[in-house]
């Protein structure tokens, strides 16, 4: 074979490698990264997990199942929009991964060293189905680095998996302190320090006891009120151990037609709100003034007009 037949030759086959690196590379990004490119977690519904261990240098939330629609957080009812919102961000198969360090020397910076990152455990039984290491938030706040707590690679992983884990133990809780149908209701007690009265119902009308007719919008309003109760937040041990239930500022009752009691409050003031307990459950709740005011108003903002 002569020189110029070699030269030809080897034209030839560097074109073949070029073309065959080209459709190397078209076909690597048809299919997206690469799984050395993906931070993967395996599959985990809800109803498989029995629990999820998140443990940060200044806390531990561990959320347990109890049964198919029941949560527990350190041992309260935990609130079930937010483990929906946890199993949808584990399996949101739409986050964007990026590969952003590979090596242990990185991880501090990142926030995913033993020092600073909250590890988190999904368990099934006595298997860990995953175990990742959680550190600082994305630029913008977009996303967060995670890595797998075996391995040295950082991703940064979009959606909303960063974001829902960063919730404190109480952000988990069932904010849920009651609930009641307006039209189940017959009589209103409402007690504010030393003064006392009652609302009941008259037919299609309300009677204020004392007072006389009562303004139905506004006992409308009130018990639009008692449909849902949500607390803004939670009394830690010391605080509950230090509300007054015994002699509450306030109280309500709500109460059917025979007398048997659907919902009773207790209300304790504090600087910036009040403490409130249901009935003999043992949560105490913590609720705004503005809140209290509504479910516990004057008679005089009940009274109708002319009375």
């Amino acid at each position: 074979m002569t020189s110029a037949q070699l030269a030809r030759l080897a034209m030839v086959l560097g074109a073949l490698l070029l073309l065959w690196g080209a459709a190397s590379l078209a076909s690597r990004g048809a299919r997206g990264p690469s799984g050395s490119d993906r931070f993967a977690i395996p599959t985990a519904p809800a109803d498989s997990v029995d629990s999820v261990i998140v443990t940060r240098p200044a806390d531990t939330t561990r959320l347990t199942r109890r049964d198919s629609a029941t949560w527990m957080v350190n041992g309260h009812p935990a609130s079930r929009l937010a483990v929906q919102e946890l199993f949808s961000a584990l399996a949101d198969t739409s986050r964007r991964t990026e590969l952003v360090a590979a090596r242990p020397g990185s991880h501090a910076g990142l926030g995913v060293d033993s020092a600073k990152g909250a590890t988190i455990r999904i368990v099934r039984g006595g298997s860990t189905l995953a175990k990742l290491v959680q550190g600082n938030r994305g630029p913008g706040l977009d996303g967060g680095y995670f890595r797998a707590a075996e391995d040295s690679a950082v991703y940064l992983v979009g959606g909303s998996l960063a974001q829902v884990l960063e919730r404190e133990p109480d952000e988990w809780r069932d904010r849920h302190i009651a609930g009641t149908a307006a039209d189940s209701v017959a009589r209103i007690e409402i007690a504010r320090g030393k003064r006392s009265y009652a609302v009941r119902r008259d037919g299609t009308s309300w009677v204020l006891a004392p007072g006389g007719r009562a303004d139905s919008a506004a006992v409308g309003a009130l018990l639009g009120g008692y449909r849902r109760v949500e607390a803004a937040g939670f009394a830690t041990k010391p605080q509950a151990e230090g509300a007054n239930f015994t002699r509450p500022d306030r109280r309500a009752a709500l109460l059917r037609a025979d007398g048997t009691p659907l919902l009773s409050l207790a209300f304790d003031s504090t600087v910036n709100g009040f403490w409130v307990r249901s009935g003999t459950d043992s949560t105490v709740y913590r609720i705004d003034t503005w809140l209290a005011d509504q479910l516990t108003p004057t008679d005089s903002a009940l009274k109708a007009t002319g009375s």
